[in-house]
């Protein structure tokens, strides 16, 4: 044997050890003359006792005696050995024309699975996990009571969720807090914007797509985030701006559960909850031709409701104690009964994230050991709704209790269209009441 011959005999070695995938070989005679670790391993037969075996004496169900029989191909077969599932694939080997033997390869599916899944966690550190549980969700009111229970009961499920709520309600973190309480809270959590990517980058960014499959497409192509979800959930914030194009396909992942990446030629199953959710009307949004119903009837099998911060005033007193300990001065500030009422007359447009950047606003205006400066015109600079921030703001005046409750009252009943039950129920109080302070109302 001359030395070039030896080496490549030496390098075709080196691969049959290091392969993942079990090797057996068989002369055209069906005896074993090629036998992997790998497939020692699989089938428990050391390599030593399966060299120069009939392959049938190895293992009794083997296909390479098929495939020397019929000359036949087999690729990527399902079958069932002892308790595992492996993909198996054969091929007679000819050489000038005269039948050799035949090959097969063998994958345990459970060694696939464990990679998997070991993929999964390596991504979860990178950042794609929750990070917010259900127990953190701040609020004692009735309305939060009633959303912790159903978000409980919904994490329990696997449905597809819509989550609804105007902005800076929490409906994020109502997500994650689903997701952390559900079976999948070992997967990833992967969050995504649907209003924040052109419609080219978020079909991509969702999708992922294959090498070359567009100018500027990375080498060896992308995963998307439906893909980089498998075995966890994939929260698509902001679903009403969905281009209707993307709607189509995002309705297809829902129905086949399975996606293609953009450029690609074959389906990759994902298995993945969806939790959606939207600030907007999507009913409306149907009717005038923006979104498809058929897709909402498939996103809201599961419905949350967040209500509005002006619909849980009561929370504001443990939201703002809950503010106050995440920053360093907050320690020594208090917040006076007064300031809370005050607060509690505002119908917070921007709902909690207004009410968390007024307080972070008022704690960097706030010198140590002084009361905290809730009530001046530059803490009132509301980012969210400019025009409205003077409009009704409390004031920065001295106001009696009695005028405090007198704009409550006017507020809640004038949100409520003049309905004099809803707006009692929203008070706390009985309809005669409500009836009796109208009457002294200035």
């Amino acid at each position: 044997m001359n030395e070039n011959l030896e080496k490549e005999i030496e390098f075709y070695r080196k691969i049959m050890e290091l392969s993942h995938s079990g090797i057996a070989g068989v002369d055209n005679e069906g005896r074993i003359i090629l036998f992997n670790q790998a497939a020692a391993d699989f089938l428990k037969v050391p390599v030593k006792e399966a060299i120069g075996k009939l392959v049938t004496e190895v293992n009794p169900a083997a296909g390479l005696s098929k495939v020397l029989e019929e000359k036949s191909v087999q690729r990527d077969q399902l079958r069932k050995v002892g308790q595992r599932t492996a993909i198996i694939s054969r091929a007679p080997i000819h050489y000038k024309g005269e039948l050799i033997g035949a090959i097969s390869s063998v994958r345990d599916i459970t060694e696939l699975q464990q990679y998997e899944e070991t993929f999964r966690r390596k991504m979860i550190h990178q950042g794609l996990r929750a990070k917010f549980s259900l127990d953190q969700i701040v609020g004692t009111s009735k309305r939060m009571e009633r959303l912790i229970g159903l978000a409980e009961k919904y994490a329990a499920a696997d449905s597809t969720l819509l989550v609804q709520g105007e902005s800076g309600t929490g409906k994020e973190m109502i997500a994650q807090g689903i997701h952390i309480a559900s079976r999948r809270k070992g997967g990833p959590f992967v969050a995504v914007n649907c209003a924040a990517l052109p419609e080219s980058l978020l079909e991509s960014e969702l999708f992922g797509y294959e090498e070359g499959s567009f100018t500027g497409a990375r080498k060896g192509g992308k995963a998307g985030l439906f893909e980089m979800a498998h075995k966890g959930t994939i929260f698509l914030d902001e679903i009403g701006e969905l281009p209707l194009l993307l709607q189509a396909r995002l309705l297809r992942v829902l129905q086949e559960r399975e996606v293609m990446r953009i450029g690609g030629s074959k389906m990759i199953p994902v298995d993945v909850r969806i939790i959606a959710a939207t600030n907007r009307n999507l009913i409306q949004l149907i009717h005038e031709g923006d979104f498809r119903e058929d897709l909402y009837f498939r996103l809201a099998v599961l419905v949350l409701k967040v209500p509005s911060l002006r619909e849980r005033l009561e929370d504001i007193p443990c939201l703002v104690e809950s503010f106050l300990k995440e920053w360093r001065k907050a320690g020594s500030i208090q917040v006076t009964e007064e300031d809370i009422r005050r607060l509690q007359t505002y119908s917070w447009p921007g709902n909690i994230r207004e009410l968390k950047n007024l307080l972070e606003r008022a704690l960097v205006l706030t010198e140590d050991g002084e009361p905290l400066q809730l009530f001046n015109s530059d803490v009132w600079i509301s980012a969210e709704h400019p025009s409205r921030a003077n409009k009704d703001q409390p004031s920065d005046q001295n106001i009696s209790e009695e005028e405090i409750e007198d704009l409550r009252i006017k507020r809640i009943l004038a949100e409520e269209d003049g309905h004099i039950g809803k707006a009692a129920s929203r008070l706390g109080i009985h309809r005669s009441t409500l009836w009796r302070k109208l009457k002294n109302l200035k």
